[in-house]
């Protein structure tokens, strides 16, 4: 039988990681630049952490947006759409000359990240399964390693050039000039997926691991150093540092996923090894006396977390039925949800019962993702997804 699966064309391919990539450095970079706009603006601590709550807003924003908007102007004017939300995002964050025009900037940047997802993800889906979750898999390890070049280059740009502007204005000249010249899609198939739907129960039980792999995600990216630091007594520079090792992790199960290994197994079984291994990781790093056991946890625990986003992504989009952008919608709604509330449920618990007892909290939420993947299976989640 011939194979009526599309494929996507490299240069399509390219231009769709290189916009994945500009929100990933948009992203991280937000959290490099903030301690010079807490200088620059003079922010108290409480004030310079609102930007990753107006981030978070922004991006439930988008997931409550983005397929209403979608359905009107089309696809593809929705990416165009998330580039002008980026364009604006960075003037206000760089010229911002009081705290509201810097939180409007890290809310349109919000905004701007959560649509451009779920365009991404909606591109992404058309294809089979195994193509999809291999696309999936390296566009988000092209958006990690572009993430992980923010800081240095934020810093870089602040210590030689006294201009940590710069590295946050580049990448928007990049992704104006990228969408001024990137292909145009003139089929029907992206306008198909933008149709309206009831989403079945076995994409909300998807989503529920979506949000809950985001969740331990970010409790690890924002408190992963914290608890370093109290289980081994080392300096707080070189525990960001061995931080870094869990976006290592991540990058390279990414790659290796992308590669095509593990095409032919179960989603869920894949994000269920994940969740065992983010179980370990974050146990380890939170039992770990000495530094090498804890890079060795956070390492892990990036591994097992690398694949929960692609994955269950892929998984969702494809439990979906005809109602592809408002579950990529739903899914970057998600996203939001549990970038904005579980690293401060780990904060509040944190500042109650001290950090060190409220991390196992995270490994409560990869038991309850166990859980939830279990459900999945046996509602046939799987089984929905066309191979």
């Amino acid at each position: 039988m011939k194979d009526t699966t599309p494929r996507i064309l490299p240069r399509a391919k390219w231009t769709t990681f290189c916009y994945l990539a500009t929100w990933g450095y948009m992203l991280y970079g937000l959290g490099s630049a903030t301690p010079y706009l807490r200088d620059d603006l003079r922010l108290s601590a409480f004030e310079a952490g609102l930007h990753a709550s107006a981030l978070a807003l922004g991006i439930l924003a988008a997931g409550v947006t983005a397929d209403v908007i979608g359905r009107r102007i089309g696809p593809s004017r929705l990416l165009d759409l998330s580039v002008a939300y980026f364009a604006v995002a960075a003037v206000l964050i760089i010229a911002a000359p009081v705290l509201p025009v810097s939180l409007c900037g890290a809310f349109l940047l919000g905004l701007g990240g959560g649509t451009l997802t779920t365009q991404v993800n909606l591109q992404l889906s058309r294809f089979g399964r195994a193509q999809s979750r291999i696309l999936l898999s390296q566009a988000n390890a092209v958006s990690m390693i572009a993430a992980a070049a923010a800081p240095m280059a934020i810093g870089l740009a602040a210590s030689l050039l006294h201009a940590w502007r710069l590295a946050m204005l580049v990448p928007i000249v990049w992704v104006v000039a990228l969408t001024a010249f990137r292909p145009r899609e003139t089929g029907a198939s992206t306008e198909e997926q933008a149709t309206k739907a009831r989403l079945p129960r076995a994409y909300w039980i998807v989503w529920l691991l979506v949000v809950l792999g985001v969740a331990i995600e970010f409790s690890f990216v924002y408190w992963g150093s914290t608890i370093v630091i109290l289980r081994t007594g080392i300096s707080t520079a070189d525990a960001t540092m061995l931080a870094s090792l869990f976006v290592v992790g991540m990058v390279a199960v990414r790659v290796v996923i992308g590669s095509g290994i593990g095409s032919g197994r179960s989603p869920l079984a894949l994000l269920a090894v994940g969740l065992v291994g983010a179980i370990v990781g974050a146990s380890l790093t939170w039992v770990s006396p000495t530094p090498i056991l804890a890079g060795l946890g956070l390492f892990l625990g990036g591994c097992g977390v690398a694949i929960q986003w692609p994955l269950g992504v892929t998984l969702a989009m494809h439990t979906a039925g005809a109602g592809q952008l408002q579950a990529s919608a739903r899914a970057t709604l998600g996203s939001g949800l549990a970038i904005l509330i579980a690293p401060a449920m780990l904060g509040l618990a944190g500042d109650e019962f001290g950090v060190a007892a409220a991390w196992p909290l995270i490994i409560g939420i990869a038991v309850c993702s166990l859980c939830v993947a279990v459900v999945a299976h046996r509602v046939g989640a799987d089984a929905t997804v066309a191979g």
